[in-house]
């Protein structure tokens, strides 16, 4: 029953995550890949007409953009996995929510902690912004700052479940905490240490759009896991 009950919820978390793979990749061609052009563009004309003409991208633009709705497929499809595996392991920490509310939950608390946080700190940029020098650096930063932002939100979860089954309502001073904890973070990491040369608004554009596309990606990802999953109606027994 326990591994049926897995497969069940395994297999609603990955179509959850293709569907909003999908609708994602749709948005990004809609919306962000005519940025990337202009951005290209951009680059070249800055570099002036006495620049070396850049060598020819391995990967043509056409083949990027194709590329892009196999990543996000790729993309959703893994975070399925874990997101289904993650429903099913801590279902018994919030029962009393309800089998929709928790996959809304923890796909807000993911999205928050691995996508939105961290690109309010390292937000993502178009072409043009950023030197080769430092693209190990600045990936580091990046993957350094989404698991201190995860270690935050787990130990958070962990504490105010411990305190609650202790008859104690922590929610408040656990949620306090945690913020104090995000301040603290941000503030302390470094910033993107490369220039913006391309235009400020642009720029800025091209950032809301990818922190829009992530709102889209695990928006998705929890409806369509609360749509998809055995028994929309409540929880199994297991769940309960």
């Amino acid at each position: 029953m326990e591994t049926k009950l897995l497969a069940e919820v395994l297999k609603a978390a990955v179509l959850a995550g293709l569907i909003a793979g999908a609708v994602s990749a749709g948005f990004h061609w809609i919306l962000t890949e005519p940025l990337i052009d202009r951005a290209i563009e951009m680059e070249s004309r800055l570099q002036g007409p006495t620049a070396v003409p850049p060598a020819e991208p391995v990967v043509s633009r056409p083949v990027q953009k194709l590329g892009l709705v196999f990543g996000f497929l790729l993309y959703g499809g893994a975070w399925g996995v874990l997101f289904g595996l993650l429903a099913y392991a801590i279902s018994p920490w919030f029962a009393e929510m309800g089998y929709g509310k928790q996959g809304f939950f923890l796909a807000a608390l993911l999205g928050w902690s691995v996508a939105l946080f961290p690109l309010l700190k390292y937000p993502a940029n178009p072409p043009g912004v950023g030197e080769p020098e430092t693209i190990g650096y600045r990936q580091e930063l990046f993957l350094g700052f989404i698991a201190l932002s995860l270690i935050g939100m787990v130990l958070a979860l962990g504490v105010e479940r411990w305190l609650r089954h202790r008859g104690r309502r922590a929610r408040a001073v656990v949620l306090i905490s945690y913020v104090i904890y995000l301040a603290l973070i941000f503030v302390a990491l470094p910033s993107n240490p490369d220039p913006v040369r391309l235009p400020p608004e642009f720029v800025r554009v091209f950032r809301a759009l990818s922190l829009l596309g992530q709102v889209l990606f695990w928006g998705f990802m929890g409806a369509m896991f609360w749509w998809l999953s055995p028994r929309r109606g409540g929880f199994p027994a297991r769940w309960s």
